[in-house]
């Protein structure tokens, strides 16, 4: 099963980050091509929604949330990507200088030669929307 990790370390708190990511976060603001989220239940067990800009939407269930960092896991039940059996987890680490360490990876089984790509491209161009919706720059 490859493995995907994309790690940044961003210009503002972990207390600032984590609203936007965090699993009921603002994910529209900077998840590539989402347009609009809906979560639905609480704790382990939730399904998050996100319909994206191109029609096609995504359902993500909520798999585990650390009661002592600021971290998910989370599965895709539905994807338009060329992926199966997804495994993902966010993690934000405070650092020095009121900076911020997001870490995002995932494990999953591809379905295609372009797989890993995909999903390396997707969590890279997430990371850099982040970085500059943090900094003002539109995403």
């Amino acid at each position: 099963m490859p493995l995907v990790t994309t790690t940044i370390l961003l210009p503002d708190p972990a207390h600032r980050l984590w609203p936007l990511v965090r699993w009921d976060g603002r994910l529209c603001d900077w998840y590539p091509g989402a347009v609009a989220m809906t979560v639905a239940g609480h704790g382990k067990g939730a399904l998050r929604r996100l319909h994206l800009a191109d029609g096609a939407t995504l359902l993500q269930r909520l798999d585990h949330v650390s009661r002592t960092a600021s971290a998910y896991s989370y599965s895709i039940l539905h994807s338009p990507y060329p992926v199966a059996d997804l495994l993902a987890q966010i993690r934000v680490q405070p650092m020095a200088d009121a900076h911020a360490l997001l870490t995002w990876t995932a494990t999953f089984r591809a379905t295609t030669d372009q797989s890993e790509d995909t999903v390396r491209r997707l969590y890279d161009d997430g990371a850099e929307r982040l970085r500059r919706l943090l900094v003002g720059v539109p995403p």
